[in-house]
């Protein structure tokens, strides 16, 4: 190893003089461990930020890859910090700009057992960790749980190398259950047993008899997590079971708020969530006349992901109070999803009952999916319980409750020409008390749109192909 990297330093400076007279430099990755495998060199521009897209993810057996360090001993503040040089990011303060060549570090982790709740707190001061949970444990002694992880990125969808106090490692429940979650004021923000993942796993956790109950604005809170970001491509929540769970919220809605709450993670961003199963109730009262975006789900609200193989069984009671909301205010509520990309063999049952005017004609209800903003739905059943009470407009979807244009576009945007609902089944009929202008479209909410077209020439089109409604079950 020592005469690897005296190598290295050896055709460091040549090639560092040579960046220097063409203005670029060369960043060598080592992999920090006794191995003939070898990553190729970066060349950057020097002066300029090594993108998070350049940066490399090694893989060895029973180890999992923390980050690269710029030294042997990747302490915590020798970790480098990967930006980008596209001006349409808000540039995170602390990414680190390449100013000679030089040599990065990987970091390994090992998997580290958890056995008690003073452990499992401590999992917030290595957040690149690899945690196995080796027993039940329980929570319910904590009067009000401090999420590991917090958000602080610039905005949901910039890269997750950019989220610093995210967790971005590996727990696995092994089985185990972790009951008695209570948050009964929010500390931060996105909150949960993780306040925020980006690019780390959960798996195989149990959770039951979380309780949320809280005064709050801006929340996105669920009992797992309150918001997750993954740009690996791997699965983000996997075979995870949380139930028996309560949600009960007072929220103010003000202008521009963005409000979640979900019964395994509030909003997502790429990833997985894969055979999992939730149930559980919420009591959600939103107060407020500023204009904004609310969301309930039984899974996920702000949803931009794969959703594969996932059960819900949750009873949904939203209630608006406010006599005069602004119009610009949009509420999406799913039976399994808020809002959704991919959804595929997802079933979910339950209840929703909606109630009071939420402001306009913003009120978007589906048995499976509130907003389906691109992608596919496929292979999904519901029977998913609808009433809608005292409003001006609902539209309400066995499948889906809208076909969202705005988000349409965006997907046409990313190559996606086709927005599908395919091989999906609801049994149920929407029970509309009071409401002015009450739409249900069986499958969806207002059936099949016209074609899209969007400002980079490509369309996009709604299809609603061999899906079945049934008013009840047989």
């Amino acid at each position: 190893m020592f005469f690897k990297r005296l190598f290295l330093f050896s055709i460091l400076l040549p090639a560092g003089l040579i960046a220097f007279a063409q203005n670029s430099s060369r960043v060598f990755f080592d992999l920090n461990y006794d191995t003939d495998a070898a990553l190729a060199p970066v060349t950057v521009k020097t002066g300029c930020m090594m993108p998070a897209e350049a940066k490399p993810y090694p893989e060895r057996e029973s180890y999992r890859f923390g980050g690269w360090y710029t030294a042997p001993e990747c302490l915590p503040d020798q970790e480098w910090r990967f930006g980008s040089n596209a001006s349409f990011y808000t540039q995170p303060t602390d990414s680190m700009k390449v100013d000679r060549s030089m040599i990065l570090y990987a970091k390994w982790v090992t998997p580290k057992p958890i056995h008690t709740v003073e452990e499992l707190d401590a999992v917030r001061d290595d957040l690149y960790g690899w945690y196995v949970l080796e027993n039940d444990l329980d929570l319910s002694g904590i009067a009000n749980w401090d999420p590991i992880g917090e958000y602080e990125g610039p905005y949901e969808f910039a890269p997750a190398e950019w989220w610093r106090h995210a967790f971005k490692g590996i727990f696995d429940g092994q089985g185990h259950t972790i009951r008695g979650l209570r948050i009964t004021e929010l500390k931060k923000d996105k909150s949960g047993l993780f306040g925020a993942i980006a690019d780390g796993e959960v798996l195989n956790l149990r959770m039951e008899d979380s309780q949320l109950v809280f005064e709050a604005e801006r929340p996105y809170v669920a009992p797992l997590a309150g918001i997750v970001k993954q740009d690996l491509g791997k699965a983000a929540i996997r075979n995870c079971s949380v139930t028996g769970t309560l949600i009960k919220v007072k929220t103010t809605n003000r202008e521009g708020t963005f409000h979640s709450f979900t019964g395994l993670c509030g909003g997502i961003w790429g990833g997985t969530l894969e055979n999992n199963t939730v149930s559980g109730r919420m009591e959600i009262e939103v107060a407020g006349t500023g204009g904004g975006e609310f969301y309930a789900g039984a899974y996920a609200g702000e949803a931009y992901n794969d959703t594969r193989n996932c059960t819900s069984d949750f009873d949904i009671d939203i209630r608006f109070s406010s006599p005069q909301p602004a119009e610009s205010f949009k509420a999406f509520i799913g039976g399994l999803q808020a809002s959704a990309t991919n959804v595929e063999a997802c079933s979910a049952r339950g209840s929703i009952r909606v109630s009071g005017e939420s402001g306009g004609r913003q009120l978007f209800i589906g048995g499976l999916v509130g907003s389906k903003r691109y992608g596919t739905v496929s292979d999904c059943t519901s029977t998913v319980k609808v009433e809608v009470r005292n409003t001006g407009f609902a539209q309400v979807g066995g499948i889906v409750g809208e076909f969202n244009s705005t988000y349409g576009v965006m997907g046409a945007a990313f190559g996606v020409t086709t927005t599908l609902i395919e091989g999906c089944s609801y049994t149920g009929k929407p029970v509309f008390r009071e409401v002015t202008v009450p739409v249900f479209g069986q499958i969806a909410g207002a059936g099949e749109p016209e074609p899209l077209s969007s400002p980079w020439g490509i369309g996009m089109s709604y299809k609603i192909d061999q899906c079945t409604y049934k008013t009840r079950l047989r």
